[in-house]
């Protein structure tokens, strides 16, 4: 008969190491320059999307003006909303009317009270306010280092960044056509609705520097909003292309014409 053999216990190996490893130096190193590539070629894309979404943000705000324009003018005869003038930085400048109705009073019925207007303006507001439908919250922050006082500018005019077409340059680009603004105009009064423009954005002056770096949003006399590339010859937008489509057929622009 076969006794039972006593299980052999196998002794597990010695081991020289007291712990779990550690990264040596020169591997610390090596990860941090690996984390630091990436994130040079993730940032570039994120940042690009950013400025894509607040593009979007932009253009869903001049939507939502071109609709307040169209509701008024079927409340008021079928004109164009009278402002004031072109907003609250130009002053008195070629009025219209007495009060400080701008733009943003004027649509105020028709976009809604809304709490981010930034349209309480006083002395002491220096600090950007919050997203509302009258800002883009691109051009809001965009510098452009030959309008020095653009910052001012911006703060003075209720941090609204879009401009009323209030008047527009007369073909010889010097005088004003004060005896046909927009502010108050029939609206089957223009040439070619689909052209003419009622509403653009700040900065406008530099062509690689504007709201949207080569371009800018823009709402139209038929009351659709677009994103139109700027030209760069072009120094200020509206010097050529605040008359396009209001009076004539004609193309606007410096050499390249549209």
């Amino acid at each position: 008969m076969r006794l039972p053999t006593k299980p052999i216990a196998i002794a597990p190996k010695p081991s020289n190491s007291v712990g779990p490893s550690a990264f040596t130096l020169i591997e610390l190193l090596v990860v941090i320059a690996i984390i630091a590539i990436l994130a040079s070629m993730l940032l570039p894309a994120l940042s690009k999307s950013k400025l894509k979404a607040e593009q979007s943000f932009c253009l869903n705000n001049m939507k939502q003006i071109g609709l307040a324009v169209a509701l008024y003018s079927t409340d008021f005869d079928e004109r164009f909303p009278l402002c004031k003038n072109w907003g609250r930085s130009w002053g008195d400048s070629y009025k219209l009317r007495n009060d400080n109705m701008w733009m943003p009073e004027v649509l105020e019925p028709y976009v809604g009270k809304n709490q981010d207007k930034p349209t309480n303006y006083t002395a002491k507001v220096v600090s950007r306010p919050a997203r509302g439908t009258f800002a883009c919250p691109t051009g809001i922050r965009t510098k452009d280092p030959a309008v020095s006082r653009l910052n001012d500018f911006i703060r003075d005019n209720d941090h609204v960044t879009y401009v009323w077409n209030h008047i527009y340059l007369a073909k010889d680009n010097s005088t004003y056509e004060e005896k046909r603004p927009v502010s108050g105009r029939r609206v089957n009064d223009v040439a070619s609705p689909t052209r003419a423009v009622l509403v653009w954005e700040m900065p406008y002056w530099n062509p690689r520097i504007s709201a949207h770096r080569d371009a800018l949003n823009l709402v139209f006399a038929d009351n659709h909003a677009q994103l139109e590339k700027r030209k760069m010859d072009e120094q200020d937008w509206w010097v050529y292309h605040s008359r396009r489509g209001w009076d004539d057929a004609d193309l606007t622009g410096k050499s390249q014409k549209q």
